[in-house]
C-alpha cells in the first residue's frame, strides 16, 4: 500500500498534465453554455475541433443514427443528430481524447460513457423538477454538465495509475458487493470522487461543478451547492441500478426534501430505463467504432 500511495502522492503533488482538457473542455463548455445557440453558431464552434467534427460525422453515419443517405459534412451531421446530442457528445469526445485507458484492461469504455450520459440526462431531468426551476433556468444545464463530468476522476486514474485501477476494477468482478470507490480505496487509498474534485480544481471549473464531482457519492450532503450535488448523486445511482438491470429503486429522501417527490423520481427512473439501450448503443458507436 505504501508504494501505491507514493505513486499517487507523486502524481497529485505535481500540476495535472491536462493540456488537451484545459484547452478543449473548458473553452468548449463555455462556448456551448449558451442555450440560445442557433444551428449556424453551433456549427461554427464545432468546426474549431477537428476530432469532434470527424467523430460527429462518423456518428451521424453509424447504425445508431441510420441515415437514409451518407452524411458528408458537419452541417448535415449536426442537423441529423440534433443540438442536444451534439452538445453532450462534443464534451464527451473532448474528454475522451485527453486520456489513454488502454493500459487498464478492466476499464470498460462503453460502460463508463453510458453511465456519464445517463447521469447527465438524469441530472437534467431531476433539476427540472425542483420547485424553483421556473426561476433558475441555468440549474438544469449545470446539472447536466455536472452529470457528464461526475466520474472524470476514474478516467484520470485509468490513465495515470492503470495497474492499480485495473486491480480495483478486477476485484469488483470477484466481489460484486463492492462499489468502485470502495475497491479503489483498497488499492490506492483514494477514490474517483476525490480525484475528480482535484482535477476540477486544477481546471478552475466553477465551484458548483467541483462540489458535484467530489461529493456526489457523499450521503445526505448538506454543504454548498447541495441541490446539484444531491441530484447528480441520484442520477448516478439510477445509472448504476440500470446497469444492474434493476426495474425500480427506492425513493431518495434527500430529493423529497428538495421538493422532488417519489412519484417524480419514479417517472424519471423509467424515462432513463427507456433510454438505457439507446444510450449504450450511442456509447458503443462513439467509443468503440
Amino acid at each position: 500500500m505504501k508504494n501505491k500511495q507514493t505513486a499517487l502522492q507523486q502524481k497529485l503533488s505535481q500540476p495535472a498534465q491536462l493540456p488537451a482538457i484545459a484547452k478543449n473542455i473548458h473553452v468548449l463548455m463555455q462556448a456551448l453554455a449558451n442555450d440560445d445557440l442557433n444551428f449556424l453558431q453551433l456549427t461554427e464552434i464545432i468546426k474549431h475541433y477537428p476530432e469532434i467534427t470527424a467523430r460527429l460525422i462518423f456518428l451521424a453515419n453509424s447504425s445508431w443514427s441510420a441515415p437514409i443517405s451518407p452524411i458528408n459534412n458537419i452541417e448535415h451531421a449536426i442537423s441529423r443528430l440534433g443540438v442536444s446530442i451534439v452538445k453532450s457528445v462534443s464534451i464527451a469526445i473532448s474528454i475522451a481524447s485527453s486520456f489513454d485507458t488502454r493500459r487498464c484492461p478492466c476499464f470498460d469504455t462503453v460502460h463508463f460513457w453510458t453511465s456519464s450520459m445517463l447521469a447527465a440526462e438524469g441530472a437534467g431531468l431531476l433539476a427540472s423538477k425542483l420547485p424553483q426551476h421556473n426561476v433558475d433556468i441555468e440549474l438544469e444545464q449545470t446539472a447536466q454538465t455536472a452529470g457528464l463530468l461526475h466520474n472524470l476522476g476514474l478516467l484520470w486514474l485509468a490513465d495515470n495509475l492503470p495497474s492499480e485501477t485495473d486491480t480495483a476494477l478486477q476485484r469488483i468482478y470477484t466481489e460484486p458487493s463492492l462499489s468502485v470507490n470502495e475497491s479503489l480505496r483498497l488499492s490506492i487509498d483514494t477514490d474517483y470522487c476525490k480525484i475528480g474534485g482535484w482535477i476540477a480544481n486544477q481546471l478552475k471549473l466553477p465551484k458548483v461543478l467541483i462540489a458535484a464531482m467530489e461529493y456526489h457519492r457523499t450521503p445526505h450532503y448538506q454543504e454548498s451547492s447541495k441541490e446539484i450535488v444531491l441530484i447528480v448523486g441520484e442520477a448516478t445511482r439510477i445509472a448504476s441500478a440500470l446497469h444492474k438491470q434493476a426495474v425500480e429503486i427506492s425513493s431518495n429522501t434527500d430529493l423529497e426534501n428538495l421538493g422532488i417527490d417519489s412519484s417524480a423520481q419514479a417517472i424519471i427512473f423509467q424515462q432513463l430505463a427507456d433510454k438505457f439501450e439507446n444510450t449504450q448503443q450511442l456509447a458503443q458507436s462513439l467509443f468503440k467504432g
